[in-house]
């Protein structure tokens, strides 16, 4: 059985940020720079050429959360800074014995994506600080706007240049997923047991560690739909692209982001488009008016003021069956109908996959949830080390850990608050 000091759970943004500062990247602050409080400031002067051996603790006394003073040296103003004046700086330090493991590889979900896809917020708000995804561009010959949205191909090999660049590849092992997370024995030297599977070759491995970084993702676990046929040969559980639909009938059940995504592309690409939700038609359209600034939404506004003609709206509705030759039985306030269509599309979300840590007990949460129906269970941590409350040297990353908002911008320098909080446990700075 494998051991290492670090086990990174999944390779999302949460945990390659993670990954490159235990591989040794590690901040200093340089140049001119302002924080909001003179005492923060006077601090963070005091610490600005190792601020990843600092008890974060002291930031809280001062009245500051400390992954707010990380993100203020990555995004101290609203727009993307040029990279030549950027006073957050990397050096390279000695690397920590880490592994990740994951299903997807560097980017996580993002590899996933329709092919379509744009972030729903600027480009640089993607990024993990230690290679700039303006540096990216420029190395990579692209002309990109950091204050415009992203293309998920551009970002995708951003993530995919992060850790090529950054020397983490030779330990990310991709295409495996973690079933199970435990306490190690009594006897052992170890803190946990992880047991995965390798879906490229199905054999099943453990590894021992004593620290584990828990990035799985808000998507790890899909939701199941509560209906019968389920399985019927016309049903997909994801969508990439109109193209993987070529026939004309196609049901979209959901309501979030993705799903309307997804109807939205379909419906430009010529299809017939029946849309079945369970909110309520004002909850839609409030999402649709509070998202203009992004195109797609700006693409519905047009499409629910035009006549229609190949957008079925079903608001209050449930899908309860799926029968042969494509029949759909659908629940609606003015009663039970029944359709019939060629695709049906099933992007109803999903939420992190706690049920890998069932061996620990029951787990305290914080609920979380935004204005655009996003809402998963965060898990509760200390707010300077981001270490779960109920599972010590367990670090959740992302949005599974409590104070990070639900937005990518506001939990990437989370990274530091972790890595920094395992660094000095293991004496490292």
């Amino acid at each position: 059985m494998q051991h290492h000091a670090v086990i990174i759970v999944g390779g999302g943004p949460g945990g390659l940020g993670v990954a490159a500062t235990l591989e040794g990247w590690h901040p200093i602050f340089q140049g001119n720079y302002q924080f909001p409080s003179k005492e923060v400031q006077a601090f963070a002067k005091a610490n600005e050429n190792n601020p990843l051996a600092f008890d974060p603790h002291a930031l809280l006394a001062l009245g500051h959360r400390p992954i707010e003073f990380y993100r203020m040296r990555h995004h101290p103003q609203q727009d993307a800074l040029p990279i030549d004046q950027w006073t957050l700086k990397f050096q390279k330090k000695t690397r920590v014995d880490w592994k990740m493991l994951t299903t997807d590889g560097p980017g996580g979900l993002w590899n996933n994506v329709p092919k379509e896809q744009m972030t729903l917020g600027p480009a640089h708000w993607m990024e993990l600080s230690h290679y700039p995804i303006g540096k990216f561009y420029e190395d990579t010959g692209r002309k990109r706007n950091l204050n415009h949205l992203a293309h998920r191909d551009d970002l995708v090999l951003y993530y995919h240049a992060f850790a090529k660049k950054l020397g983490l590849n030779e330990h990310i092992k991709k295409g495996v997923e973690v079933t199970s997370i435990s306490p190690a024995e009594n006897n052992s030297t170890a803190n946990f047991i992880v047991e995965s599977a390798n879906h490229e070759n199905g054999i099943n491995s453990k590894y021992s560690c004593d620290f584990i970084v828990f990035a799985i993702g808000p998507r790890s676990k899909i939701r199941t739909l509560n209906a019968e046929g389920v399985n019927q040969d016309y049903i997909s559980y994801a969508y990439t692209s109109s193209n993987d639909f070529p026939k004309e009938r196609v049901l979209v059940i959901g309501g979030g982001r993705s799903a309307d995504w997804a109807a939205q592309e379909l419906h430009d690409a010529g299809r017939t488009v029946i849309y079945v939700m369970r909110q309520k038609p004002e909850s839609h359209l409030k999402l649709i008016n509070d998202s203009q600034y992004l195109p797609y939404y700006r693409r519905w506004a047009e499409i629910i003021s035009g006549e229609q003609k190949r957008m079925g709206l079903l608001y209050e509705s449930n899908v309860t069956a799926f029968k042969e030759n494509g029949i759909v039985v659908i629940s609606t306030p003015e009663g039970v109908v029944e359709v019939e269509i060629d695709h049906t599309v099933v992007e109803i979300g999903g939420e992190p996959d706690y049920q890998i840590l069932e061996k620990f007990g029951e787990l305290t949460f914080h609920k979380k949830h935004d204005n655009f129906r996003f809402q998963l269970n965060q898990m509760v941590v200390d707010q300077a080390t981001f270490e779960s409350v109920d599972i010590p040297r367990l670090y959740p990353a992302g949005y599974s850990a409590q104070g990070t908002g639900l937005s990518v911008i506001g939990f990437h320098t989370g990274c530091f608050l972790i890595s920094g909080d395992i660094l000095r446990k293991l004496g490292c700075i």
